[in-house]
């Protein structure tokens, strides 16, 4: 089985955007001329979101070694200052702080465009691609099982012609019709969950907790290897020009890894699967792991330890 999952992010980049989206805010109060405390609600939103910019900055920069001095020098203060300010448990508790006050505005996870602000025609476009995504998976599993359409219908206990819509994209499953059809045909349901999820238009109303994200984004990532057809590792890796190693395509699709935004973005391009799709699930992670900075991992089984050694229906050659 493998070890616990090793985490390591750019927490800034996801940190930025929702810095990004703070000043965006204030933006649009001008615009709309809200009066003068929701304008200043808005502004205080900025002025946190810019704090915790700054430690999730300080960390990175930690974590590539940098020391406090260095640290100092860049921020404009002493070192024994800045180690005060963003030592590990303050910078946990900051963010700890972000989530509760997220979660008491009812904040959902940041994608790449926010829901509020897709059009129609964003949002149906969206849909589409996850049907054609999950289409794919489907397909794929439904090939694998060597099954025909009326076997695999009479099994899951679903019509035929039914199940022969789901096939040619022209229906969208309900998601017990999903779970009845990828077990029969000999998959697990949840890598395909947020590929139905997509083709439904689904938002996720909550930031999930750790093991949870990470468990959630590793399934996306099987369910899009699934759709693309499960290519060899190597292949995946030729088709990101070398930017992601085969090893980490694997080591993602088993959990052992949850590469950094810029990886992750990469491998789903070559999968052809929308990253964006993905960035919300992804964010999960990421802020699930700022939370916990404090927290030292656990000893024993990382969260995908109930995985099959290698991720099912892989031609790609294994590597122990």
């Amino acid at each position: 089985m493998p070890a616990a999952a090793e985490y390591a992010f750019p927490t800034g980049l996801s940190v930025a955007q929702g810095l990004q989206e703070a000043v965006t805010a204030v933006l649009e109060g001008e615009h709309a001329q809200v009066d003068l405390a929701e304008l200043m609600a808005r502004v205080r939103r900025v002025t946190e979101e810019v704090e915790c910019y700054q430690a999730a900055a300080i960390s990175d920069a930690r974590a590539r070694g940098m020391g406090w001095e260095e640290v100092g020098q860049a921020a404009f203060i002493a070192a024994v200052t800045a180690r005060a300010r963003w030592r590990t448990p303050e910078v946990a508790r900051l963010f700890q702080r972000r989530r509760v006050q997220q979660a008491s505005l009812g904040a959902e996870s940041t994608p790449v465009v926010p829901a509020a602000r897709q059009s129609v025609d964003e949002v149906a476009s969206a849909k589409a691609r996850g049907t054609r995504s999950l289409t794919g998976a489907l397909t794929f599993l439904l090939r694998h099982s060597g099954l025909t359409i009326k076997e695999a219908a009479g099994r899951s206990e679903l019509s035929a012609s039914y199940v022969s819509r789901i096939m040619a994209g022209e229906r969208v499953p309900t998601w017990p019709a999903v779970q009845a059809l990828v077990q029969v045909l000999g998959g697990v349901p949840l890598d395909l969950y947020a590929l139905w999820e997509a083709a439904q238009g689904v938002t996720r109303p909550s930031r999930p907790p750790l093991d949870e994200a990470v468990e959630n984004l590793g399934a996306a990532l099987r369910g899009a290897y699934l759709a693309a057809g499960c290519p060899p590792y190597e292949h995946v890796s030729a088709l990101t020009d070398g930017v992601v190693d085969a090893s980490i395509v694997e080591g993602a699709l088993l959990g052992r890894v949850v590469p950094c935004w810029e990886t992750t973005s990469a491998l789903l391009s070559a999968l052809q699967a929308p990253p964006g799709d993905v960035r919300g699930l992804w964010d999960d992670a990421n802020y699930a792991f700022l939370v916990c900075l404090q927290m030292p991992l656990q000893d024993g089984p990382g969260p995908f330890s109930d995985l099959p050694s290698r991720p099912p229906f892989s031609p790609g050659p294994f590597r122990a």
